[in-house]
């Protein structure tokens, strides 16, 4: 049976990922292939993946190698990080690419698919958070590498995590809210 899976922030050949998001890596080569074999060790090739945004960084021509080694149909939700939808489409290879999209997730419901949180009614996966949170409330997920041992994950998989406090200690000494006014915070190292 064909799985769905969900991931985002790879940041393929980005060096200073490692640094910011606290990554267990020497460098970045590494790091490559530690995502690319987590990657093809839990998705077959007839699987589908929704990738949430943020592939890879650095020389643009490289991008295609990346998603070429990965199994999969992968179907793009547009990070922060991600070039225009025709470059990711035609020269990085995605099936589908999209700024958000609603899918149906069966006995689990419909999910809004995007790449940054945001206060919503709906049921959430997104990305760009990276390592500071997994679940916020019932319906509100962060699919993240940085928080699921660097692979894709099933919906069944993220829903069996306990939820996370509303509250978090910010890297920089402040304790926040997450999602109350603290944007600035994401980034601050």
């Amino acid at each position: 049976m064909n799985k769905v899976f969900f991931t985002s922030d790879t940041h393929f050949n980005h060096t200073n990922i490692i640094k910011y998001t606290n990554r267990p890596f020497k460098d970045v080569n590494e790091m490559n292939r530690v995502l690319i074999e987590k990657w093809n060790a839990k998705v077959s090739p007839r699987d589908t993946v929704y990738f949430l945004g943020d592939f890879a960084m650095g020389p643009i021509h490289r991008w295609k190698d990346f998603y070429k080694v990965l199994k999969g149909e992968k179907i793009l939700i547009r990070g922060s990080h991600d070039r225009n939808a025709k470059f990711m489409k035609e020269d990085v290879g995605f099936t589908e690419i999209h700024e958000k999209l609603e899918v149906d997730l069966g006995e689990h419901g419909i999910w809004l698919l995007q790449h940054e949180p945001m206060k919503t009614s709906q049921k959430l996966l997104h990305g760009h958070v990276h390592q500071h949170w997994r679940r916020l409330g019932e319906w509100m997920i962060n699919v993240s590498v940085d928080v699921w041992d660097f692979q894709p994950v099933t919906i069944e998989e993220m829903l069996k995590v306990t939820i996370d406090s509303m509250e978090y200690k910010c890297v920089c000494g402040e304790t926040l809210k997450h999602l109350e006014d603290n944007r600035r915070h994401y980034g601050c190292k």
